[in-house]
């Protein structure tokens, strides 16, 4: 098995269609950062190039690494990385005790939060700040999960 590589694009099979993960930066506390490229797909597009250069859904910490070598990804096709930053900042639910109170918007380069009560509309494009296993990864594809449906 080899190692993964920036810029590699992933297949990860879900029950509604396949979905294509591409890898475009590592974090060396909290891990592989990947963009959801749109759709879901019944059958391998033969185009990966176009299909990463489209706007992604969103992008999620995964544990790239480890789902490959358990073969929960495969990968399908490379695209260069040289457009593609991490993104400056990411959000996340604020509850306390079960209670909604905002939103944390988390500095990806400091990890400090601002508490918002509600959204900006640039706020809302933000990706989700945290990890997703694989499990949460397909149980939101296949039930179209998108930023913009997200509170």
């Amino acid at each position: 098995m080899s190692r993964i590589k920036l810029g590699d694009i992933f297949e990860i099979k879900t029950s509604k269609g396949n979905a294509y993960l591409h890898f475009f930066y590592k974090d060396p506390e909290i891990g592989d950062l990947i963009r959801v490229l749109p759709r879901l797909y019944k059958k391998r597009p033969i185009d990966f190039n176009g299909l990463a250069s489209e706007q992604e859904e969103f992008m999620i910490f995964f544990p790239l690494s480890f789902a490959n070598k358990k073969k929960i990804v495969e990968l399908v096709g490379h695209y260069p990385i040289n457009e593609f930053k991490k993104p400056e900042f990411l959000r996340t639910e604020y509850y306390i005790r079960g209670e909604f109170l905002g939103w944390h918007i988390i500095n990806t380069n400091t990890w400090k939060r601002q508490l918002v009560k509600t959204l900006t509309v640039e706020q809302k494009k933000l990706s989700p700040w945290g990890v997703w296993n694989d499990t949460l990864l397909i149980e939101n594809l296949v039930n179209g999960w998108k930023l913009e449906d997200w509170h």
